[in-house]
């Protein structure tokens, strides 16, 4: 059964969470609001249901609560930033609000971010920038290896790291939006499938055995869907891993590599020209049955912002336990009600 319940409640509950493992009010909202941004945008895997095991990280001290993060100029127009094992949200706002005040000068600003723990949804940040009129572009290592290479041992090698693409259009709140796993689906979407019974695509996954599955629960390890996908595993490995100066293969570790570049193409003489092309594309895609990447995505965020955040009884009940005793989540959400809107979702607005 899915819970709908609303955006505003949920980020409360999940800053008091944080401040409860230690965080500073603004780590905690920062954290809180990209999390429930991922909600609305329907990246559940990247949302909420993330808040216990950041929660766990951060009271083992696996994830620093206050970070005293170090900023490094490596030039114009670069910045070297170590995130001392800051949740993963809070560094890419730090690196997103360094690129968004230089970008405008520079034309062109590039943060490298070492020692960052889970990113979450990097849409969110990329999106930041677009909004700003800049060109977004974030990528993210994974901590430990899941994608095994194809026709290997089928044992997991690689990461499935991270990429988000964000270019303003005419609208500046819906920009176009790329964000995704570099393997053939994030672990996050993978839990989603399982969570509501659904197969995975055909080549996905192997088992624990290294025995090709279209189980999501018996999947252990994912495969690229082809050669040119391997190939994209391969690359955002290398560019996020040895450029930030990470491990070149994930090796289990929390902190992280990040790489957040800013584009102005304002500064190129092309801000107003990036603009109607995006909305020049879009009109063509429509007309051939497509749209551009991330419409579906702010179609999605603009029903859940209205009608609420849909989420899976495991994971409500995974953030109370969370809390509990520290932190009491809203009433309406431990309370049982009898009016349901159909068989597989309660509402608590």
């Amino acid at each position: 059964m899915a819970i709908t319940v609303r955006p505003e409640e949920l980020t409360d509950y999940l800053i008091r969470l944080y401040l409860a493992a230690g965080m500073t009010r603004r780590g905690a909202r920062t954290v809180a609001a990209a999390q429930v941004e991922a909600d609305l945008r329907g990246v559940a895997g990247h949302g909420s249901r993330l808040a216990p095991g950041y929660v766990a990280k951060l009271r083992s001290g696996r994830l620093t609560a206050r970070p005293k993060m170090i900023r490094r100029p490596a030039g114009a127009g670069c910045l070297v930033l170590n995130a001392d094992r800051a949740p993963g949200p809070l560094a890419v706002e730090h690196a997103v609000s360094f690129a968004a005040t230089g970008a405008p000068r520079q034309g062109v600003v590039l943060v490298i971010v070492r020692n960052a723990g889970h990113a979450g949804a990097l849409g969110v940040g990329a999106a930041q920038l677009a909004r700003r009129g800049l060109v977004g572009v974030l990528a993210a290592q994974t901590s430990g290896p899941s994608v095994a290479v194809l026709g290997g041992p089928g044992t997991a090698l690689l990461g499935n790291s991270a990429l988000a693409v964000a270019l303003p259009g005419t609208d500046p709140q819906r920009p176009a939006l790329l964000d995704m796993a570099a393997g053939p689906m994030s672990w996050g979407r993978l839990h989603e499938h399982a969570r509501t019974g659904r197969q995975l695509p055909e080549g996905c996954a192997l088992d624990q055995s290294g025995q090709p599955t279209r189980d999501p629960g018996r999947a252990a390890v994912l495969l690229p869907s082809g050669e040119r996908a391997q190939a994209l595993v391969i690359v955002l490995e290398l560019l996020v891993g040895a450029l930030t100066g990470s491990p070149a293969l994930p090796c289990g570790d929390d902190g992280r590599g990040l790489l957040c570049l800013a584009i102005d193409p304002a500064r190129l003489g092309t801000g107003g020209q990036l603009a109607g092309a995006v909305a020049e594309v879009a009109l063509a895609l429509s007309e051939h049955g497509a749209r551009l990447p991330g419409e579906r995505a702010w179609a999605h965020h603009d029903h859940a912002a209205t009608q609420g955040v849909s989420l899976a009884e495991p994971d409500l009940a995974a953030l109370i336990a969370a809390g509990d005793p520290h932190v009491h989540p809203p009433r309406a959400w431990t309370t049982r009600q009898d009016d349901r809107t159909d068989n597989s979702s309660e509402v608590l607005l």
